[in-house]
């Protein structure tokens, strides 16, 4: 059967269709649909399917010969999105059937059924059976069919499709779709058979029971086949059969030899065959080496091992071939083959291949008869048979206990356990009390009398257990058979001691004994009148005298039958109790809630699981009294019905009132009969449930009264309401959206049926809001319609008018999308990275084979996020003029393409000798090759800059179809215009709030978050957020959008949230636990209160949201999804052979490892999840509000760019993965993007970047249509790296990378904007003062110019003791620059902050704030004025010194404000505390208050008096500045509003000559490009962020230049950096030119010496065929002749010629001895070495007057004579060849020879602009000469040191040293426009919008004059 690829596809997806119909119908396959099932054989082969086939356009990347599969592949994604849930669900399958492309090959029937029916023919008929890998079951049904009894067969299967396919194939086993190292631990020594074809290739497990154990079992779940056999024999009893085929690396891998060495000594090798390499050619269409391997477990076995034991484990290299083959197949006999040859294996290596030429017949005959012969001499059958596992063995019960257990009624048969009072306690429930005293008056005396017999009878006994086996009637002796009944029952008869609630809470015996006594004292029973009546089935009529009752019920007999049968009865319950208290399995109905340690009922006996298993579970039943017995019952029904009930209406989002109404029932009767759940009574039978504490929740305590929860009253899970009438029609529009997603007119007219409004008048209201989409055929909300990408509606709607040119609803939708589509960005406005992922690869070979000059594949996976690239052929371009050349690698022009389409550098080292500090021995070391990395970098980026010169020339339609397609995917976004002024809040209570109305932004805000189910809140500090919060969470919930929304915020702001929630809704249902209540012990009653109601609100801390335990099946899921895509790129990896990068494969094994161990551990945690912890997904959490949600910015992301300074850390934090985790539970319940609102007024704190971490977090199935799925994938797109060089300590040429750049910058505001409403104060109108910046600067003191040159000479060369400390250790050199940003910025500060040794000084920091704190304080003291200081260097800690205390000092010292007032933020330990201190600071009682950025900057509302804010440090971050300022900048500022001019001041201290100024200015140009983004209001398409942050300092130029004062030094370290640049990349030219030089040499060389071969042996072959004689048949003849030979007899001739190849010594000399045409013919003895010893050997040549000496079989005499004598004719005969040979030499030289002659005429390019920047540093270093010497001049102005305070307003006392302070040039306050134009190259100030100039210029020259305003 010939393998066809079409067919297989098609049977392929035919069984698919099957399989998904038959899961649908729930039934078994039919005969027809089995045979179809069958069919099925996975996707090995079939590459196709990892082609993308989701449209014609697909096509472009199909390999011609495999475009006839398309329309299949097609059809195969369309039948999988058909029967699939979601679009993660349709993924998993996808990347399921791309896993089995190069792992699944299924076996041939015939070859399995050989080895199945062998080893039944001899004797192996096995009951326990395993297939690990079951595939479709080839192995499972051969082993069923040949057992000859029913067997238990248990497959695994990992592949979601193959393991349906297998579970519908075998109905009646256990078939578990998951891996083999899920298999429990209970499956040890258990099978007697383990048979699979186990999976190819080299892939890692994770199996948590192997971590624990030795080497030897971890190392092998490094190789999946190693695993599969350690584990496959751990699985088998003792004698057990394993059969396994494998792949050839199990026995030819030498570093297998540990594994086969443990098989040897654990298993009798039964058997080994090598089977050939085209088994699985019919099945998959490949070629691939297997082994089927057979061993018998015997762990007991001789230590020494066999003759071919030894060689199973032993391997040998081929010194030939260099192929390792396993010792045990030294010769073929043990090889299913016909044909023998060198080949590769399916990674290309090579490797031996065998051939059987008989079909898949012929090789399971052949391979019969080996294992038929090696089962006879090498099968153990004794072992087998000895060590069989014993099932379970008979016991021996009567007739009689049957027929009573059977048919005999009891007390218990009349009243269950619940409802007889009997079987009460004597301390009964009150109402079961009264029913006793009623009906039973004189029972009690009764009961007693007849406790105390029984006890007689059998003392230790419990009473009622006897009273329940004594049958209330006669039971004569002669109505007991002696016949024997069988019972299964386990072998071991050792009874467990029984265990009872004192044991279950592991109570002493000391404790035990301490009975607590009843209270109010037992009450003795009255004397009995009469027996009591006990109404049952024998009762006539339910009525019964007493007499007649005891005649009945207790008959008079015989005193011996009665000791008879009561001796019977006694050894019945003894034999019964002694069976019914063992443990057992649990027989009862496995529910999903069920886990160990669950309470349940089993055979009428209460237990609880002791282990919890997949398909079963063991029960351990309890000795309970029979009160305990009974409310065990009671509560475990109330338990079962909650979990029913919550788990279907989660599950169907349906109500099921009979599962609710069951459930008030049975929580009616617990607390009838014993008191409420929570009662201290009840606790301890509910806590020994596993679950006990979710179910103490379903009670919640309101006024200190116990109520039932939510769900007993209605759905928790979703929102069972639904509007039924509207009175407007913008609310109908609502009620629409949210039941159906759409605008359904015939709904909306059926709730405004009260109002009479018809479909045309609600059309008429909702005009401009609501358009006709002729696409989807309805109407659809403008925010919706005219949102997301236009440009695509725009041609669906004008294809539609084309055929419907009347419809006018269709006409205004286009009009009006037309309106809102962007105006196209033309080509020549667009910037292009080489790499984007969304250009069609054929742009990037078409480049590429113009620059290579050779055709070029390359190949994008998105699904990795990488490249694959292949020169179609190697020329000089790409090994020589795009090559690098590295120590021990070659980086050739393919190399760095791939590096240029990434945009990364290749990491090239060389090696070096250090000195070993610890032993002082030399060492080599790796260590970048700075040059090389450099001239790497230098070509890389020639090959990027290439593409966009290419991309000009190219013919305009080209251009604007490029364009085109950009415009298309990325502008064509449309930020709807969200209008929420219709909204009327119903609820709200304004007057409550003081307020008269929202703001417009708000209503806006929370529009657009009803619209879109979520977005970004990004309003400025101040804007009123939490009462946006708060709104749409009630709003959402009103309108059923939402069910249970949760607002999740700062700790510090938190109770304020609360507070305000309640105020606006003040009939709202809202859960805010406090500090106290989320404690541990407190947290799980919290949750589950969440889960069980139905609530506005929850509203949670950052911290206490982080505590929620997160779905383990999302996190699962997430892991498994990067999980398929690890694997599959493994694969696609490994399909590409020795084209493949070791460091990428390794890295993405190690990857792959990680993400199973996660995995694993989630799976083992999900397996057996014994707590009783609701997950975030159980609560029903669907929409979360973040506040502050710029705290969670620290996300994983994953990127190949891991030197790129100012990325953040790529492993993220744990809070931020498990925001991630909580959004994907959302977004995967509702099935789109968003799910949650983020309200931050920073959402951007500081580059760019974060914006992709805000997409992956809100918008992942947008990016994902962009075709960005990595960070790198978007970097490619918007940003631009930048690389400086620099001089490393050890004067090594070190990169710095950065994404500096960032581009197309507009749309990316687009699309951000599309989701976000931006507001700043101004907008919104807030009335909040405004801000005055003041850069207050400051000259260096004596110290700190000293201190500057010191940090400017650390910074050139790196020697750390130059400041004083310990020379820089290895780890610090890499951070050399950060370390000097990081001195630099302590010397701004305050110099003790470096050393204590530096003294005080009038001049520095500390003292200028000091003095200008108290200038405030005194202006504003009659006010009470109060301000803020911050530093985030040197805070405050108590006993310390830190510029904090310092300032204090001062202040309190020198300018006499009291201690008390001056406060430090880090004082408030509590949150009371700083409660107080913020209260302070409004009441005027603290004035002045210091903090860092995090405690200070957030959560402070103290701004009532707040007049001034002092930066003694410039943070990181613009948000960082933004948060600072708004302590005081905000709404609520009375002193600045009636006594500043509604002004803040903010002074900025900078001191000269430091980073300050700098660092202040880069932060203000970051913040408004920020705003710029935000606002979508780009003045340009490309921005620089700049090239400092606090992961690495800034680059070492511009720090110097900065430190020196002169903003032309910096200009001139720039200008010799780009100098030093620039020649270093001339330097590395020059050597490439060099090489060049050298080859065109040797080319030219080699083409002379060539043509001159050729011609002499042309020569030579002119007189051959000159003097050739030819005989009839066309044969040349062969007239050899030797000397001193007369014979012309070939045969002759050839043994002349043997004997003169063994005996002729001619002392390397050439010896004529013959000749042939005219040539001579010459032997040469030449001495050779093998096996280390000498030995002679002589070569034959022929040579004519060319003088060129021929050989045939490189000289050597064939050994027969014929042959021999035929040598030199041969040798003749190849002239020809060897001069083609030559010839094509010659010219593949010659076409090498113009590259080569291009690179050598070639001049550097970059000569002139080297020779242009030389010229521009001298005229820099002449003018900074020039500065220098007039420096040394006098100044002939001072400039004055003012401000704008007046002086009368200034206090008398302090005038003398104010004045005092300004007359000295310290002071100088400096105006941002001022630094601006001091740094004009260095600062860009973009506008958002062009201001009248006039206005302008006017307004800057007051800012200008006044000295310190902006």
């Amino acid at each position: 059967m010939a393998y066809n690829k079409r067919e297989r596809l098609k049977a392929n997806i035919d069984a698919i269709k099957t399989v998904f119909m038959l899961e649908k119908e729930g039934r078994k396959p039919s005969i027809e649909e089995q045979a179809l099932l069958k069919q099925y054989a996975g996707f090995g082969g079939l590459k196709c399917v990892l082609n993308p086939a989701s449209s014609l356009t697909d096509t472009v990347h199909w390999a011609k010969s495999e475009l006839e599969l398309f329309p299949l592949v097609a059809e195969l994604h369309r039948v999988l999105k058909k029967n699939t849930a979601n679009e993660n669900e349709y993924k998993r399958y996808m990347n399921s059937i791309k896993n089995s492309v190069l792992t699944a090959f299924y076996t041939p029937p015939g070859i399995v059924n050989a080895l199945s029916e062998t080893l039944r023919s001899s004797g192996i008929i096995p009951k326990l059976v395993l297939d690990p890998s079951a595939g479709t079951g080839e192995f499972a049904h051969a082993f069923h069919q040949a057992a000859s009894h029913k067997s238990e067969l248990i497959c695994f299967e990992k592949d979601i499709l193959t393991g349906k396919m297998l579970s519908a194939l075998t109905p009646g086993h256990k078939v578990n779709i998951e891996g083999f190292e899920t298999i429990e631990n209970r499956y040890n020594n258990y099978f007697d058979v383990v048979s699979s074809n186990i999976p190819f290739g080299d892939m890692n497990v994770f199996d948590a029971a192997f971590v624990k154990q030795d080497q030897l079992h971890r190392d092998s779940t490094r190789a999946i086949h190693n695993y599969f056999f350690i584990k496959g024999v751990e699985s088998l009893r003792e004698g057990g059969i394993l059969a396994f085929i494998t792949s050839q690396g199990v026995m030819n891998s030498p570093n297998n030899t540990p594994i086969r060495k443990w098989l040897m000594e654990n298993t009798n090798l039964v058997s080994a065959i090598r089977l050939p390499n085209n088994l699985f050619t019919d099945y998959a269409g490949t070629e691939v080496g297997s082994d089927l391997i057979v061993l018998q477990k015997n762990t007991g076995k001789d230590p020494k091992l066999s003759f071919w034991e030894n060689l199973f484990v032993g391997t040998s290299q081929s010194e030939v071939t260099g192929i390792y083959n396993n010792d045990y197949f030294y010769n073929f006999s043990r090889i299913v083959q016909t044909k023998a040859s060198i080949g590769t294996d399916p990674y290309g290596k090579p490797a031996q291949v065998f051939i059987h030429e008989g079909g898949i017949e012929g090789m399971a005959v052949y391979m019969r008869k080996m294992l038929e012969s090696d089962f006879k001499s090498y099968l153990d059958l004794d072992l087998y048979n000895g060590h069989t596992v014993t099932q379970k063995q008979p016991e021996t019960k009567s007739t009689a206990q049957l027929d009573r257990e059977e048919h005999s009624p009891g007390f218990g048969d009349t009243f269950s356990d619940d409802l007889n009072p009997f079987w009460q306690t004597d301390d009964l429930d009150p109402f079961w009390q009264a029913i006793e005293d009623h009906w039973f008056p004189d029972g009690k005396e009764f009961w007693n009398k007849k406790e105390e017999t029984v006890a007689k009878v059998q003392p230790g006994k419990n009473t009622l257990n006897a009273e329940f086996q004594n049958p209330p009637f006669d039971m004569d002796d002669s109505g007991i058979e002696k016949v024997l009944i069988t019972e299964e029952k386990p072998q071991s008869v050792t009874q467990e001691p029984l265990i009872t609630l004192y044991d279950l809470f592991g109570f002493t015996e000391e404790e035990r004994s301490q009975v607590k006594p009843v209270r109010g004292g037992k009450k003795k029973a009255a004397p009995s009148k009469g027996k009591p009546i006990q109404l049952n089935m024998f009762s006539s009529n339910g009525q019964s005298s007493e007499n007649n009752n005891r005649a009945t019920a207790y008959p008079v007999s015989d005193a011996r039958k009665d000791e008879q049968q009561e001796r019977f009865r006694q050894e019945q319950r003894q034999k019964e109790e002694k069976l019914s208290f063992e443990t057992r399995p649990f027989t009862g109905e496995l529910k999903e809630y069920h886990k160990a340690g669950s309470l349940v009922e089993d055979q009428g006996q209460i237990g609880y699981l002791k282990e919890r298993y997949r398909d079963g579970s063991t029960f351990q039943p309890l000795n309970l009294p029979s009160t305990q017995r009974s409310k065990t019952n009671s509560y475990i029904e109330v338990r079962d019905f909650y979990h029913e009930l919550y788990n279907h209406e989660a599950k169907h989002l349906t109500v099921h009132e009979s599962l609710r109404s069951k459930l008030n029932q049975s929580y009616d009767s617990f607390v009838r009969r014993f008191g409420n759940l929570n009662d201290k009574k009840n606790l301890d039978i509910i806590k020994m449930d596993a679950g006990g504490k979710e179910i103490l929740s379903l009670e919640r305590s309101f006024d200190g009264k116990l109520q039932k929860a939510d769900i007993f009253h209605r759905p928790v899970a979703f929102n069972p309401n639904e509007l039924k009438a509207t009175g407007t029609s913008d609310e109908a529009l609502i009620a629409s959206l949210n039941k159906y997603g759409e605008v359904n007119l015939d709904y909306m007219q059926s709730l405004m049926a009260g109002t009479g409004k018809g479909r045309e008048g609600i059309i008429a209201d909702l005009h401009g809001r609501i358009y006709f989409n002729p696409i989807i055929r309805n109407y659809e909300v403008q925010d919706r319609f005219i949102a997301g990408n236009v440009v695509e509606k725009v041609e669906h709607v004008k294809k539609y008018l084309q055929t419907h040119p009347d419809d006018l609803p269709a006409q205004e939708a286009l009009k009006a999308l037309q309106e809102a589509t962007p105006e196209p960005i033309r080509f020549e406005q667009l910037d292009f990275n080489f790499g984007e992922r969304w250009i069609n690869m054929s742009v990037y070979e078409e480049y590429t084979r113009k620059l290579f000059e050779t055709d070029v594949t390359i190949n994008y996976y998105a699904s990795r996020d990488d490249f694959t690239v292949k020169a179609d052929r190697n020329n000089l371009i790409i090994n020589e003029k795009f090559a690098v050349k590295g120590e021990s690698k070659l980086y050739t022009g393919m190399h760095l393409l791939k590096h240029a389409l990434l945009n990364t550098t290749p990491n090239i080292t060389k090696t070096i000798q250090v000195t070993d500090p610890e032993t002082g021995e030399a060492k080599d070391v790796k260590v970048p090759d700075g040059q090389a990395i450099q001239m790497a970098n230098s070509k890389i980026d020639e090959i990027r800059s290439g593409f966009s010169d290419w991309l000009d020339q190219q013919p305009p339609e080209f251009k604007n179809n490029l364009a085109d397609i950009y415009n298309r995917k990325f502008n064509c976004f449309v930020r709807p215009q969200y209008d929420g002024s219709h909204q009327s809040f119903p609820g709200l209570d304004l007057k409550a709030l003081g307020i008269q109305d929202l703001y417009q932004s708000q209503k806006d805000c929370v529009w657009m978050i009803k619209q879109n189910g979520g977005g970004i809140g990004d309003h400025e500090v101040g804007a009123g957020k939490t009462l946006v919060m708060c709104c749409a969470a009630y709003e959402m919930k009103r309108l059923g959008q939402v069910n249970k929304p949760m607002i999740v915020g700062l700790k510090a702001n938190v109770h304020e949230i609360a507070q305000t929630f309640r105020t606006a809704y003040p009939n709202a249902r809202i859960l805010y636990p406090g500090k106290e209540d989320f404690t541990p012990k407190k947290r799980v009653k919290i949750f589950n209160d969440i889960k069980n109601n139905s609530w506005d609100a929850v509203i949670l801390t950052h911290d206490q949201f982080g505590k929620i335990p997160q779905s383990p099946e999302i996190q699962q899921q997430i892991f498994q999804a990067e999980l398929d895509s690890v694997e599959e790129n493994l694969e696609v990896l490994r399909s590409q052979g020795r084209d493949i990068s070791r460091m990428m494969l390794r890295g993405l094994e190690i990857r792959k490892q990680n993400l199973e161990v996660k995995l694993s551990k989630l799976a083992d945690h999900i397996k057996n999840r014994t707590d009783d912890v609701v997950d975030f997904r159980l609560m029903g959490i669907d929409h979360l509000f973040v506040d502050e949600s710029h705290q969670f910015k620290n996300l994983m992301f994953t990127t190949r760019h891991d030197r790129v300074a100012g990325l953040g850390n790529p492993e993220g934090s744990q809070r931020a993965l498990n925001m991630l985790f909580a959004l994907r539970t959302i977004q995967e319940r509702n099935g789109k993007d968003l799910g949650a609102t983020f309200l931050s007024g920073t959402t951007i704190s500081n580059s760019l970047t974060e914006l992709y971490l805000l997409f992956k977090y809100l918008r992942p199935k947008a990016l994902e249509k962009q075709g960005i799925n990595s960070f790198d994938a978007w970097a490619a797109v918007f940003a631009k790296k930048s690389t400086d060089y620099e001089f490393s300590v050890t004067n090594q040429i070190v990169q710095k990378e950065r994404f500096r750049y960032f581009i197309k910058v507009p749309e990316l505001a687009a699309f951000y904007s599309e989701i976000t409403d931006f507001r700043t104060a101004k907008d919104i109108g807030i009335d909040r003062p405004e801000k005055n910046e003041i850069l207050y600067n400051i000259s260096p003191t004596p110290q700190q110019e000293v201190f500057i040159g010191k940090l400017m000479k650390f910074a050139e060369t790196g020697d750390a003791t130059i400041l004083g400390r310990g020379k820089l250790t290895e780890k610090e050199e890499k951070a050399k620059m950060l370390i000097a940003t990081d001195y630099a910025r302590k010397m701004s500060l305050d110099m003790r902050m470096i050393d204590m040794a530096y003294g005080d000084h009038v001049d520095n920091k500390a003292s200028h704030c000091a003095a200008k704190i108290a200038e405030y304080y005194n202006k504003y003291d009659f006010q009470k004025g109060t301000q803020f200081v911050f530093s985030d260097l040197g805070t405050y800690k108590p006993g310390e010194w830190s510029p904090y205390s310092e300032i204090k000092r001062k202040l309190v010292e020198d300018h006499g404000i009291p201690a008390y007032e001056i406060r430090f933020i880090q004082e408030a330990k509590t949150d009371n505390a700083r409660k107080a201190l913020i209260a302070g600071m409004n009441e005027g009682r603290i004035r002045v208050l210091f903090g860092s950025t995090s405690m200070l900057g957030t959560g402070v509302n103290a701004q009532r008096r707040a007049v001034a804010i002092h930066h003694l440090d410039t943070p990181w971050r613009p948000s960082d500045l933004n948060q600072r300022d708004g302590r005081a900048i905000r709404k609520g500022n009375e002193i600045a509003k009636l006594y500043a001019d509604n002004k803040v001041d903010v002074l900025i201290y900078a001191v000269e000559k430091s980073l300050d100024s700098y660092k202040f200015n880069l932060l203000q140009n970051k913040q408004l490009f920020i705003n710029q983004l935000k606002t979508n209001n780009m003045a340009t398409r490309t921005i620089d962020e700049g090239s400092m942050d606090e992961g690495s300092g800034m680059n070492f130029s511009e720090y110097v230049a900065i430190l020196s004062g002169n903003t032309d030094l910096l200009e001139k370290a720039k200008l010799e950096k780009k100098i030093m640049a620039l020649e270093s990349e001339r330097q590395a030219f020059n050597r490439s030119k060099s090489s060049a030089i050298y080859k065109y040499e040797d080319a030219t060389r080699s083409i002379d010496s060539n043509n001159e071969m050729v011609a002499r042996m042309s020569k030579d072959l002119l007189a051959f065929n000159d003097n050739v004689q030819i005989v009839r048949d066309g044969n040349k003849m062969n007239p050899i002749r030797l000397d001193n030979l007369e014979s012309k007899d070939p045969k002759v001739i050839g043994e002349k010629l043997n004997q003169l190849a063994n005996n002729a010594r001619t002392n390397g000399e050439y010896f004529k001895i013959g000749e042939l045409y005219g040539f001579k013919i010459l032997v040469k003895t030449e001495e050779s070495l093998k096996e280390g010893s000498l030995f002679k050997d002589n070569r034959f040549f022929i040579e004519g007057e060319g003088n060129i000496k021929y050989s045939y079989n490189n000289g050597h005499i064939a050994v027969d004579p014929l042959l021999a004598s035929k040598n030199f004719i041969n040798a003749l005969e190849k002239i020809p060849n060897l001069i083609e040979k030559y010839q094509v030499d010659i010219q593949r030289l010659e076409k090498d020879i113009p590259v080569l002659k291009e690179v050598i005429d070639s001049v550097f390019r970059k000569e002139p602009e080297i020779r242009e920047l030389k010229s521009e540093l001298d005229s820099l270093s002449r003018r900074i000469n020039l500065s220098l010497e007039n420096r040394n001049k006098p100044d002939e102005q001072i400039v004055n040191n003012g401000t704008d305070l007046p002086k009368e307003n200034l206090p008398q006392n302090n005038s003398e040293s104010i004045n005092a302070v300004s007359d000295i040039r310290s002071g100088q306050p400096m105006s941002l426009k001022e630094i601006i134009d001091a740094n004009k190259d260095r600062i860009i100030i973009a506008s958002v919008s062009k201001p009248d100039e006039n206005m302008e210029s006017n307004n800057m020259k007051q800012k200008v004059s006044k000295g310190i305003r902006m």
